[in-house]
This record gives C-alpha cells, structure tokens and sequence, in this order.
C-alpha cells in the first residue's frame, strides 16, 4: 500500500464500537437484503404482468381487488398489528415471563384467526349481493364483474397475512429476522410462476388468464404462514390453542390495537380514495395501474431503509422502554433516524433523476409501450413525486415505531388521521381542481408570447402542475406526508420529556440545513439559467455551474455553522484526525444530527451532479442495451460517488454501517 494511502488510514476517525448499534444495523442488513430481493421480485412480477395485460380494464381490474387484501399485508404485516403486540410480548420476554408471553401469542392467534375468517365470509356475501342487486341500479361492465368476483377471491388472503404477521412478530421479539424478512419473498414466487408458466396455458383472452395470477395470490399467503412456525418452535415458542380473551397480556394488546385500528381504516381509506380518484377523476384506462406500479418503485428504498430499521427498532426500543432505560432509548432511536436520513436522501435524489430510466426497464415491455410509451411517461411521473417524500415516508416509520414502543398507539392514530384530511384535500385539488385552470393558463401564456410559448418556464411548470394526474396523487401523499413527520417529532418530544432534548435542537437543524439548501438551490439554478443562455456556454460548462453554485455555497455556510458551534470546545493539534479537530465524545447530540444532515446533504449532491451528467450521457432510448445502460450505468456511478463523498466528509454514519457490516474501511486504535 502506498505510504501516502497509510497515513490517511491511520488518521482517520472512527465510529464507537456501540454493541446496540451494531446489532440493529446487522440485523437490518439482514431485513434489508431479503427485502431487496423481495421488492426486486416485485418489480419483476410487476414487469410481467404489465407485458401479459398492460394499462388495460383487465389490469385495473385485479389491481383495485387486490388493494384491500394487499393493504392488510402493508399495514400489518409491515407494522401496525405487530406494533400493537410487540411491546407487550417483548416486554414480558424482557421481565422473564416467557409462558405468559406464549399464552399471550396463542390467544391473540387464535381470536385473530375466528375474527377474520367471520368478517372475510360476510364481506365475501355482501359483495355477493352487491353482483345481484347493482344491476338493477347501473349495468355492470365485464370489468366491474371481474373486479367483484376476484375481490372474492382473493380476499382470503387477509387472514393468512395476518396470522402469519403475528408469527413475524413473535419472531422477530425473538431476535430471529431471517425468515420474517424472507416470507414475502414467496408471494413474488408465486405470482411469477403462475404469469411464466400457468398463464400461457389458458389461452390468450385476459378475463380468463388473470385467474391464474389471483389463485397465486392465495398460494403465496399459505406458503408465507406455514414458513413461520418451524423457527418459532425452534426458539422456544409454544403454541397453546386458547380463546381466554381473560388473559392480561390480550387485554394489554387488544388496548394497544384499538387506535391502531382507527389508524387502519384511516390508512384503508387513504388508499382506496386515492385509487377511486384514480380510476373516476382521470379520464382513460390505466390510471390505477400507473398509481400502483409507481409507487411500487419507491417501495423498495423505504423498505430496504425504513422497515427494515423500524422492524430491528421495535422490539429494542420496547425493551428499554419496559425496563426505564431512557438514555439507551433515546440513543437507539436518534442513531435509527441518522441511519434512515443517511441512506434515505441519496436514494431520493437518484430516484427523481433516473424516474423515467427506472420506470422503462422495470415495465418497459409488451403492451405497455403502446401509445407512443405513454404508459412509461405517466408512471415515471408518479415515481418523481412519490420518491420527493422517501425521507419523510422513512423517518415517520421510525417515529412511529418508537411511539409504539412506548405503548402510545393513540398518537400514531390521530396524525395519520390529519395527514390524510391533508392528503385528500390536495388529491382533489391537483386531479380536480386545477386542470380546470389548464386551459385559461395556456391561453394566457399564448396571449403573452405566442411566437415561442416554450420561453415562459414559469407559466409552462404551472401549466405542468394543473395536468399532473395521477402524478397529483403522489404528490399529495408526498406533502401530508411532510406534515404527518412534524406532527409525529412534536408528540415524541412531549412523550419523552428531559430524554428528548434532542427533538427540538434536530427540527431545528432540519430546517436549518433545509434554509442552506434552499440557498444553494437558487444560487445554482441561477449560474445554470445564466450559462445556458449563452450558446457557446452550454453543456458542461452549464452543468459545472449549476454543481459549483450549488455545492459551494453549502459547503461554505454549514462550514462556518460547525466552526461557530465547537469554537468552545477543546480542539487537538492533529486536525485530520477529527472532525473539525473536535473529539467525539465533546460532540453533543444536536450537534451530531447536525453533522448527519451535513454530510448526508452535501454527498448527495455530489452524486446528484454526477448521475445528472452521466445519464445525459449516455445514448438515447432504443434497443434493451441502451436502456439497461440508461438506468444501471448511472446508478452504479453514484453508489461509488456517495460512498467516496460520505468517506472523505467523515461521515458518521457511514463509518457507523462499514463497521457494523465488517467492512472497516479505516482501522484505527482508539482515540
């Protein structure tokens, strides 16, 4: 190794070794990688069914049945019913009552089991009845009959997800992540399965085929179940079939779930609204699917960084919760939104960037190039504006998560319920409201200039932003969303008391730092607005001022912000061994999540810039060569881009997950 390589090596600062930290991130790469494989199988299913059925009245059809049996597994199996028990069987666990924990998990099994099995057979007959009774009201179509009966279908699945959830909660209050994590991957097997090798053998009209992909829906939540139940036992679980609804530790559960199942019918009704306004407000086939398969993209970061760390969080922050171990909870909880913030942003800023390269090679195929690849355009869109709210989708998971560790299902409840007043109000407003402006604005814009109407950028973004469509939607979400992330820190804050001293000084850094970037936003688009006028100016020379006018500026100002804040601190003659020639330990709280935006902040950028340039690039859109180019070459660039910007800003975090994954880039002795 070279020497100079040496003496970087070894004045590198490094992370402490926190036993706690290290867990959580190992144990949520562990998550993280079987939901990647998850979300990628996904994506793949996705991809399959776009070219078997495309953007039809087929697709929206199994796509709005499969919504409400589908959100059960989002909401609980992805936290909410589990958020409810694990703080009461991780805290029994934690006391030592082990038998009183078991009995808890079988009660709650069993009840759940009768309840669900009772409300699926009454819905499945009232839909029944609606098939009967609505034709004497409206006709129904062929897709409306399609609809109801794979509604039916398909809606068994609610109670095999939620069984198998509690399953994934007892194991993951175990300490046991790896099957949890794994199960879905076999709904995506299923599915997949059934579209390559089922589909093709019953014939080619749509109405029939699409069966076979509702049949692999109930294949896929059986395998999910029954994969539970060997590791469990393994790890000293005991199943004791039991109805005793006496039972404390239900009760405790049953308490806790109550407002989670004001949560659950907010949320449930978020979404279908969402979809309704859809498939109503928006003229055309397809809509609906645009909306899913878009959203389905973002899915996969918030998953890999969000649910994973929330899922890990959750039951270490229900056991020092139950044991009155504020400090280690407080610490747990303000590294889990470091983390989240840190891998978060730059999926975020990549994400936007490459929206229509993404969406192109996920569902770029078959039917759904048809219409001169509209298909492609309106769901990119719908991937630009659900990936701006990544961060917030992401840090309000794990703010939740640590309400619900504190037994406080309420909070949680009521913000959910104002985000989606929020979020319903604006979905009307951008999919109802303003395209009826659409035609006034074009008018006016054509009234001030109408030699070149492309000239006036403001008239023509707003005019953009009154036809977003189902593009409107995500955005909404995205907004209230943002809302719901303030609502949440600010009832931590109160829950917590003196232990969150923390929560004030980082919504303060966040709107801080979000004030630095606003800068360094209008400073850049500035020198790239006056560079490009020019033409002997454009292309590279364009692109070097917007990045120069947008990473300079922050630098500079966050720069002096750490100088100023550690000015009274004991500083070290060797400066490039610490940051800011400060020690760790004289770093306090507030000022370390200062230094994660920081770092976080101006990585991104970096690789924004980059990935900008590459994807600009690269050829144009044609054969599946240059559209794999298109998506993946960029990606890969800025993976090495952020990982050499995190590293050479000194990024905590990033030091923090390398030695946690035993990838120790810098091998120091202790400071």
């Amino acid at each position: 190794m070279p020497e100079s390589s040496k003496k970087l090596e070894s004045t590198a600062p490094h992370a402490d070794a926190d036993p706690t930290n290290t867990r959580v991130i190992r144990n949520a790469g562990i998550v993280g990688l079987w939901t990647i494989v998850s979300r990628v199988l996904g994506l793949y299913r996705f991809r399959l069914m776009a070219h078997l059925f495309g953007a039809t009245g087929v697709a929206d059809a199994f796509n709005f049945a499969f919504i409400f049996p589908n959100l059960t597994r989002r909401l609980f199996g992805e936290g909410l019913l589990t958020s409810a028990f694990v703080p009461v069987f991780s805290g029994m666990l934690a006391r030592g009552h082990k038998d009183e924990a078991n009995k808890t998990a079988s009660v709650l099994l069993c009840r759940l089991f009768y309840w669900l099995s009772a409300g699926c057979i009454a819905v499945i007959a009232g839909a029944e009845a609606v098939r009967w009774i609505w034709p004497s009201i409206r006709a129904l179509s062929d897709e409306d009959l399609l609809l109801i009966r794979m509604f039916q279908v398909m809606l068994p699945y609610l109670v095999l997800i939620n069984v198998a959830a509690v399953m994934m909660a007892v194991l993951n209050s175990l300490g046991h992540f790896f099957v949890p994590a794994f199960a879905p991957v076999l709904l995506n097997i299923s599915i997949i399965v059934a579209c390559l090798f089922v589909v093709p053998l019953m014939g080619d009209a749509p109405q029939k085929t699409i069966w076979a992909v509702a049949i692999a829906v109930l294949v896929g939540g059986v395998l999910q179940l029954l994969v539970q139940f060997p590791p469990a036992f393994a790890r000293g679980f005991k199943f004791n079939p039991s109805a005793d609804v006496s039972d404390p530790g239900y009760q405790e559960v049953m308490g806790n779930f109550k407002p989670v199942i004001l949560m659950v019918a907010v949320f449930q009704l978020n979404v279908m609204m969402d979809n309704i306004i859809a498939r109503t407000l928006i003229s055309g086939d397809g809509p609906v699917t645009y909306l899913n398969m878009g959203t389905s993209v973002y899915q996969l970061p918030w998953s890999i960084i969000a649910l994973a760390l929330g899922t890990v969080a959750l039951p270490l922050l229900s056991h020092y919760w139950a044991q009155d171990k504020k400090e280690k909870y407080s610490s747990t909880l303000t590294f889990a939104l470091r983390i989240c913030i840190f891998m978060a942003l730059p999926f975020t800023v990549g994400t936007m960037l490459l929206s229509d390269e993404i969406v192109r090679l996920l569902y770029g195929t078959g039917k759904f190039l048809e219409n001169d690849g509209e298909p492609v355009r309106r769901t990119a869109g719908v991937v630009l504006f659900s990936s701006m709210g990544l961060v917030f989708f992401s840090v309000n998971a794990i703010l939740a998560r640590a309400l619900y560790a504190m037994k406080d299902m309420r909070t949680p409840a009521t913000t959910s319920a104002k985000s989606v007043v929020i979020n319903l109000a604006l979905n009307l407003l951008f999919v109802a409201g303003l395209p009826l402006l659409s035609g006034s604005i074009d008018s006016l814009r054509e009234t001030i200039n109408p030699e070149n109407k492309t000239k006036l950028s403001a008239v023509a973004a707003l005019l953009k932003l009154c036809n977003l469509k189902e593009s409107g939607i995500a955005l909404a979400s995205t907004i209230s969303a943002a809302w719901q992330t303030w609502m949440l820190a600010r009832a931590l804050k109160e829950r917590m008391g003196p232990s969150a001293a923390f929560l004030p000084a980082a919504a303060g850094s966040v709107l801080r730092f979000a004030g630095y970037s606003l800068v360094a936003a209008a400073t850049s688009f500035f020198a790239y607005d006056m560079a490009s006028r020019k033409p002997d100016m454009e292309g590279f020379i364009g692109f070097f001022a917007a990045a120069f006018g947008a990473i300079i500026p922050f630098w500079l100002i966050s720069h002096q912000h750490f100088v100023s804040a550690l000015k009274d601190k004991p500083h070290e003659a060797d400066i490039a061994r610490y940051r800011f020639g400060v020690k760790d330990e004289h770093w306090s709280e507030s000022l370390r999540f200062d230094h994660a935006l920081y770092t976080t902040i101006v990585s991104s950028a970096i690789m924004g810039f980059i990935v900008w340039a590459a994807r600009d690039s690269l050829p144009p859109e044609g054969s599946f060569l240059p559209v794999l180019q298109r998506a993946v070459a960029p990606v890969i660039l800025g993976v090495i881009v952020y990982h050499m910007a995190a590293r050479g800003f000194l990024s905590r975090e990033y030091e923090e997950l390398s030695a946690a994954m035993g990838r120790k880039l810098h091998r120091t002795p202790d400071a």
